[in-house]
């Protein structure tokens, strides 16, 4: 993060400099084209842009970028094949403090700066306190996100410009209590007057009060191993603020049908083709007839359904043909309802929070025992076939499937596993966050083919290099307190 906060220095002296020039300079540094002050529903939609990866976001970093896919297994990779066997290890996150941390601080202080606060390029978008929440949720949103990845990460002395070169690493566990905070002061936050132009809930205020609680409600789930008093207390309370209650509530990210607002698959597909369904993700669903198999891949040149084993590579890759748009391989490609130029992207569901109840039901932090769980857990599933749009007859049959009716010695393995699969392509850190928390579905692991040192799915990401070479105190104080600097390490609440 030091690197980026020694360019605004770089800026700063340069500022002073044309300062003290500003008599023959007065006119010359000012862009008529670019404005001065920022119109902040713009700093909010820059943001969410780029988590979907269209607005400086990357494939590395926006909510459903292809590694979050990889590990959790929802894709194989056809061609270059180390992603999918760990061989990257170092993630970079300075892309998450400069690009949408930064542009939602710069939107809280503008709604909070008296002088500032009632610009029309600031009230044009809402009242300050609903633009306010808006960034804390998305802000937090960010954060967990981050925090999940990578384990302690900075967060209370991140972004402080001059004033802090080289901030500490907080723990992961001061970073949920944070959270936690912050979503709840922001649902609360909202007031009635107006929220516009933005391009997550097009300014439904409930909608966002649902997602902040819905997020607390997943965030309490991850505590279940490690902080199970905790965990229940936040979830109760996430409850009774309220959580989504229809698919009209899910935070979907819409992409466009054009080409600087698109679905990354369908920009992948334009002429790369790396990625397929992988075969677990569709034998898990052929073995119950499941009828999201045609919505999530497509077919191949015979008209079957193939997946890509995991973590196929080298020679043996030559057995499987991806093909193309025209000339279909022996083995499928995404679905087109996910890989079309404007499929949307679901980065929170309604049926994802229908399982998170089913599972606190089970873990009897909320009442109603199994009997309850069975409940929400059906209705999970429900909802996830609405929402790709499979009939009501279809869906009773699927949920009469002797491998789908709930059982409950066997809850956390079949609601993980029925969440895994109606999170397919939407936000696959989530999945993957998942999968460390309960060790369901049961994925491929280790991978024999796998490139890191144990072959095992990655337990975390290892830190930048720029935190090694420019904040080595907090880096060597972080490792020391969290354990090696490596994938195999565990962050807090995966025990």
């Amino acid at each position: 993060m030091k690197k980026y906060l020694n360019k605004i220095l770089v800026v700063f002296v340069a500022a002073a400099v044309l300062t003290s020039c500003k008599k023959i300079t007065d006119d010359m540094n000012v862009s008529p084209n670019q404005p001065d002050v920022l119109s902040t529903g713009y700093g909010i939609n820059s943001a969410i842009q780029w988590l979907g990866g269209t607005g400086g976001g990357n494939a590395t970093t926006n909510i459903n970028s292809a590694a979050g896919e990889l590990y959790s297994q929802y894709l194989s990779e056809t061609f270059y094949t180390n992603e999918s066997r760990f061989a990257l290890a170092q993630y970079d996150y300075q892309g998450y403090y400069t690009g949408p941390i930064a542009d939602l601080n710069q939107v809280i202080r503008f709604n909070t700066d008296p002088a500032l606060k009632d610009a029309i390029t600031t009230l044009n978008f809402g009242s300050n306190a609903n633009q306010i929440a808006v960034a804390r949720i998305l802000r937090a949103f960010v954060f967990l996100t981050v925090t999940d990845r990578w384990g302690d990460v900075p967060y209370s002395e991140a972004l402080k410009g001059l004033s802090e070169l080289t901030p500490k690493f907080d723990t992961q566990k001061d970073i949920y209590t944070a959270l936690f905070k912050e979503l709840t002061e922001a649902q609360a936050q909202f007031d009635n007057g107006g929220l516009y132009e933005d391009i997550l809930f097009q300014g439904d205020v409930t909608k966002w009060k649902h997602w902040a609680n819905s997020l607390r409600a997943v965030m309490a789930l991850r505590l279940s191993k490690i902080d199970e008093t905790t965990g229940s207390a936040e979830f109760k309370k996430a409850v009774a603020d309220g959580l989504m209650t229809s698919n009209q509530d899910n935070a979907t990210y819409k992409y466009l049908g054009e080409l600087n607002n698109e679905n990354p698959w369908f920009g992948n597909y334009r002429n790369r083709y790396d990625y397929g369904p992988s075969a677990l993700v569709i034998n898990t669903l052929k073995a119950n007839a499941d009828p999201r198999l045609e919505v999530y891949a497509d077919t191949t040149s015979t008209g079957t359904i193939v997946g890509l084993p995991y973590g196929t590579s080298g020679s043996a890759l030559g057995a499987f043909k991806i093909g193309n748009r025209k000339v279909k391989g022996n083995i499928s490609q995404i679905g087109p309802a996910y890989a079309s130029q404007s499929s949307p992207t679901v980065w929170t569901s309604y049926a994802q929070i229908l399982f998170a109840q089913a599972e606190a039901a089970h873990l009897g932090w909320i009442t109603g025992g199994d009997g309850q769980a069975a409940t929400l857990y059906n209705k999970g599933i429900t909802a996830s076939l609405a929402q790709n749009g499979i009939t009501e007859a279809a869906t009773a049959t699927y949920l009469a499937k002797p491998g789908v009716v709930f059982d409950a010695t066997k809850a956390e393995e079949q609601i993980i596993t029925q969440k895994w699969l109606a999170n397919y392509l939407g936000n696959g850190w989530e999945s993957w966050a998942e999968y460390r928390r309960t060790g369901f579905p049961v994925l491929l692991d280790p991978v024999p083919t796998a490139l890191n040192a144990d072959k095992h799915i990655p337990r975390r990401q290892q830190y930048p290099q720029s935190e090694n070479d420019l904040n080595k105190t907090n880096y060597n104080e972080v490792v020391a307190r969290q354990g090696p600097d490596a994938l195999n390490t565990h962050i807090w609440w995966d025990k």
